[in-house]
Formats: structure tokens, C-alpha cells, sequence
């Protein structure tokens, strides 16, 4: 066999197996032209933080959008697009009236990163660009979910990336979507925890841990679906 020849077949066997290592996920696919739209929210759902308690808000105050993006890393300006791998979920407001207990929070803006498994209605989560911050000023108590830091990079798999789990379920041109991310789930986390990974100062229990939770969240992505 010439060397040429043999070049050729190595370079279409690495092509094979570049396609196949990208093809794992499945896509998201506007409805229209549209690259952003609007999610509502159904149900704001709980945050638990263990050792300090949960945090709630108001659905109907939620202020959401989606947004289709490429591949590219968690924490990084991704292409926006009409179909692509990764579903964004901005979390503009998240209301006045969110509690921890019996005393007022307060939520920052929050950026969530869906990415579907391939031949399944369900996804993986993670913190994009955004960290999301909870703040209970009564008693001088902050918690931070930091941005997702993957490892190695573009893995699905680390720190607050490939948390388990979001069933998706298509409902004419929009998309349902219900979060339940739990600590045993199963997910890739590199610390004790299956969870999201939160740090809390000033709080009753001053303790970083990959067990907090994110359970009974459903929005609606108007205008697109999971294919």
C-alpha cells in the first residue's frame, strides 16, 4: 500500500471518529428565524442549599429567555444560531418576593446551559457566563453557584456542567421543560457531591458543597424545540 493511500484511509478514519465524538448530543431547532425567545416560567421550584436551608420565588414574576447557541466552552461567548447543541436559559428576574424560610432573598441573574442527550428526551445543566447569586440580607447571608468549569475542557463534565437532569417534551412549537437536579443523580462533579456546586459566606453554615439542589422548575421555551 502506497504511503498516499495509507494517509488517505488515516485521515478519513480520524474524520469518522471526529464526527462521532461531536455527534453525541443532539439539537435544538428554532421554530422560525429567530435565535432568542421568550421562556415562561410554570413553576419557579426550589433551591436547597444543605445546612441552609431552600430558596423560593414567585413563577409568575420570573422573567425568562432562551437562546440557541454552538458548541463551545461553558463559560464562553458561544455563536448564536437557529440550531445548535446548547440551550440557554437567561433568567432575567427572578421577582421581589423570593424567601429563604420566612425572611426575604434575593436572586441575581442567572445564566443555565441545557445540553441534549442524543436518541433522549432529557438533558444535562450547568451555570453559563453567569453566576447565580442569592443574597438573605436579614441575616447577612450570601450564597454563589459559580460559573461551570469543565474538565478537561469541552468534557460536559466538572464543575456546576452535566448536573442531571431536565426532561424536555415537545409541545407543538414550544418546549417543556421540568429541572431536577439532584445530588444523586449521577452527575460529573470532581468534589464528594452529584450536585451543584455552591459556596456560602456569612450563613449559618459557611461551607462550600457539590449537594445543593435545583428541584420542581418547569418553563416553557416558546417557539423551540428539541430535535
Amino acid at each position: 500500500m502506497t504511503r498516499l493511500k495509507m494517509l488517505s484511509i488515516l485521515g478519513g478514519t480520524i474524520a469518522v471518529l471526529a464526527f462521532s465524538a461531536t455527534s453525541s448530543f443532539a439539537f435544538w431547532e428554532s421554530a422560525s428565524s429567530q435565535t432568542t425567545g421568550t421562556a415562561t416560567v410554570l413553576k419557579s421550584g426550589e433551591f436547597k442549599y444543605p445546612g441552609n436551608g431552600s430558596v423560593t420565588c414567585e413563577a409568575k414574576e420570573i422573567v425568562g429567555q432562551w437562546q440557541i447557541q454552538g458548541a463551545g466552552q461553558i463559560k464562553g461567548q458561544q455563536k448564536i444560531t437557529t440550531k445548535g447543541p446548547h440551550l440557554q436559559l437567561q433568567i432575567k428576574k427572578w421577582g421581589n418576593n423570593c424567601k429563604a424560610g420566612l425572611v426575604g432573598a434575593e436572586v441575581g441573574e442567572c445564566d443555565f446551559q441545557l445540553v441534549q442527550q442524543e436518541k433522549e428526551m432529557k438533558a444535562t445543566g450547568g451555570v453559563a457566563k453567569i453566576p447565580c447569586v442569592v443574597k438573605i440580607p436579614a441575616i447577612g447571608c450570601t450564597i454563589q453557584v459559580p460559573t461551570g468549569m469543565e474538565a478537561p475542557q469541552g468534557s460536559g463534565k466538572g464543575i456546576n456542567v452535566g448536573l442531571k437532569e431536565v426532561e424536555l417534551s415537545n409541545v407543538g412549537s414550544n418546549q417543556l421543560d421540568k429541572v431536577k437536579i439532584t445530588n444523586t443523580a449521577g452527575g460529573q462533579g470532581q468534589l464528594a457531591g452529584e450536585g451543584i456546586f455552591a459556596q456560602a459566606s456569612g450563613c449559618p453554615n459557611n461551607n462550600s458543597t457539590e449537594e445543593a439542589e435545583l428541584t420542581g422548575l418547569e418553563f416553557e421555551a416558546v417557539g423551540v424545540n428539541a430535535v
